[in-house]
């Protein structure tokens, strides 16, 4: 049975890739645990819960009848006169309307710091003491923070009469509420967020159970659990720590909550009042509070702008059907981080960087970010998309890292490191171009009699002690080493950066590389080994300049009839018993800077045209390019 073609295509593609993917992937998974520990320490809070916002608004908007809302509009605070604070009467005719239409436990989102005519504010407090439970505590829920110094709402029995939870609820630093502490430290105590006081009290709790549950460093509290079509008066403990802030699962935008209308509620006070029994308050939690704009309650949320009883509401109903929002953890995290980081290395190995990257994070944000949203609308599980994106990106630009240090060690064995260094500023196009440069070719003459007698070793250490000194002249006229044949050296002058006086760098480096030889010969001559000679020529001209090879190897080089004349003028060193010749290409791009010897046009093998070529002898002092 033959196997399929990708499985048989398999192996040699892994061999010959296996060292670049490894490579990739170590990167990866050094990408992964950095972007982990960034958000551990909460580096990209800002970030991740702004993708967390985007979830939720994917996740549009629903419309929830377990908690209603009692809005104090405009036109119930232009009828009361638009005078705040707001008549203690008028409240006390709302908890009196709710009272009678049977809801289940009624929030007052209302501050109580002044107070106001004593008759109003005895009224108030007459109707949260009388709308009580079975255990003989209020079912209206007050917020903690300033009372009045004196007067009815300042009563000690009333206060310990009835539940209360704080409506303090922080602000991100982008100024948005995203988040809630449902246990808040207070005067060396911990109050509960207005919204768990709030189901706590729709549970049965009493104020005194309620302390006791929580504790003096927080506890679990058994809370009702709302179900659709029932309510279950104890649902599974809630576990609760002082130090936490739990994300808001808000269930929409502005009125996603059933909102009534305060006028309509304290209508219901009235004598007479038709009631119908199966109102919408029944059996529910009710939060009353301003919506009007001189309330200056309203803040900035993930949905926009929210009156803060809608945000308690958000809390409320999140406690009551356990709605949370569920963080994956961080195994998971790290578990997709790496995941996305191996398939961007194989899609890195497979394509250019920059596609490849494009590609990678592209894909891991399309699949990714509906796939957090699924698992969030199903289950309330937040799987972070983020951070495998920004591992996917890190890896990218670690590939590039690698990329360009890569280049820099193999460009430095051929440029030197200043150069390599501006190849890379410059990102010149290696691709291939048409560049104006110089080409110099060099041979060593006698090299092949002395390796007929001279151990291979030996030979060896000399001729990469002649490659250090030619280079070494190369690179400091800002040339580079194209290729090693041999003994011989073909360099280039003009790319793959740009030089205007390649031509003068060119006859510069011949000279230098001369010399270096006469030193090289000096020493050798003292190691009893024979003097040898070099022939160099230089030609200057056009090339096509860039990479040239396939996928498997590719290398910079030059094709054109300049590099053959070069090649063909080093040669005729021999017959005319010269170290250096120019073309007379070259001597013109000199412009009179250089001490030369006319040999005259002669021809070369493989060219119908002569080539009129020059001995170099030397470049007056003062010809150099004042600007190397």
């Amino acid at each position: 049975m033959r196997l399929p073609r990708v499985l048989r295509r398999l192996p040699p593609w892994w061999r010959a890739h296996r060292r670049r993917l490894l490579e990739l992937w170590t990167v990866g998974v050094a990408a992964s645990v950095l972007v982990s520990a960034a958000s551990a320490a909460g580096y990209l809070e800002g970030t991740q819960a702004r993708a967390l916002d985007l979830v939720m608004r994917l996740s549009g908007d629903r419309l929830v009848s377990d908690v209603v809302i009692v809005a104090i509009d405009e036109a119930a605070f232009t009828a009361l006169g638009q005078r705040q604070p707001l008549s203690r009467a008028y409240l006390a005719r709302l908890v009196r309307g709710l009272e009678r239409a049977g809801a289940g436990v009624v929030g007052l989102d209302v501050s109580f710091a002044a107070a106001t005519a004593p008759a109003e504010d005895a009224a108030l407090a007459a109707a949260i003491r009388g709308f009580a439970g079975a255990d003989g505590v209020s079912q209206v829920v007050l917020t903690t923070g300033a009372v009045p110094e004196r007067g009815p709402l300042a009563d000690p029995a009333l206060l310990r009469a009835a539940v209360r939870g704080s409506p303090d609820v922080p602000q991100d630093a982008d100024g948005l509420i995203r988040r809630v502490g449902l246990l808040v430290p207070s005067g060396g105590r911990l109050e509960p967020a207005f919204g768990l006081a709030v189901v706590a009290r729709l549970g049965g709790l009493t104020p005194a159970a309620l302390e006791r549950a929580l504790g003096e460093a927080g506890g679990t509290v058994a809370l009702p659990r709302a179900r659709p079509g029932r309510l279950d008066p104890v649902g599974p403990p809630l576990s609760l720590r002082p130090d936490e802030f739990t994300r808001i699962n808000f269930v929409g935008r502005p009125k996603s909550f059933l909102t009534i209308p305060s006028e309509a509620v304290a209508a219901l006070d009235a004598p007479g009042a038709d009631l119908p029994p199966d109102n919408p308050f029944r059996g529910r939690i009710v939060l009353v509070g301003a919506t009007f704009q001189e309330s200056r309650d309203v803040f900035l949320t993930p949905y926009g702008a929210l009156p803060g009883v809608e945000i308690h509401a958000n809390v409320a109903y999140m406690l009551l059907t356990r709605s949370f929002v569920r963080p994956s953890g961080w195994a998971v995290s790290f578990g997709l981080e790496v995941l996305a980081v191996l398939a961007t290395g194989v899609a890195l190995v497979a394509a250019r960087p920059l596609r490849a990257t494009l590609l990678a994070v592209g894909g891991t944000l399309l699949v990714g970010m509906p796939a957090s949203f699924v698992v969030f609308q199903r289950g309330g599980y937040w799987v972070d998309f983020l951070l495998p994106t920004l591992a996917t990106c890190a890896l990218g630009t670690g590939s590039g890292a690698l990329e360009r240090r890569r280049f820099r060690a193999a460009f430095s064995r051929y440029v030197s490191k200043e150069v390599a260094a501006q190849v890379l500023a410059q990102a010149p196009g290696l691709s291939g171009e048409r560049r104006e440069v110089s080409v110099l070719f060099s041979d060593l003459r006698g090299f092949t009699t002395l390796s007929e007698t001279t151990p291979p070793e030996r030979m060896a250490a000399l001729l990469n002690e002649y490659f250090d000194a030619m280079t070494s002249a190369i690179f400091r006229h800002r040339g580079m080493i194209n290729d090693f044949v041999g003994d011989a050296v073909m360099a280039v002058f003009g790319a793959p950066l740009a030089d205007r006086e390649h031509a003068l760098h060119a006859a510069e480096a011949a000279l230098a590389m001369d010399a270096a030889l006469q030193a090289l010969n000096a020493r050798w001559e003292a190691q009893g080994l024979p003097r040898l000679r070099m022939g160099i020529g230089v030609h200057s001209g056009e090339v096509f300049a860039g990479n040239v090879g396939g996928r498997a190897r590719v290398k910079y080089t030059l094709i054109g009839d300049t590099v053959n004349v070069g090649s063909r003028v080093e040669g005729l060193n021999k017959e005319l018993g010269t170290t250096i010749l120019l073309t007379e290409a070259t001597l013109g791009r000199l412009g009179g800077r250089a001490e030369v010897r006319d040999r005259g046009p002669l021809e070369v093998k493989g060219r119908v045209q002569r080539v009129h070529v020059f001995e170099l002898l030397g470049l007056p002092a003062g010809s150099g390019d004042p600007t190397h």
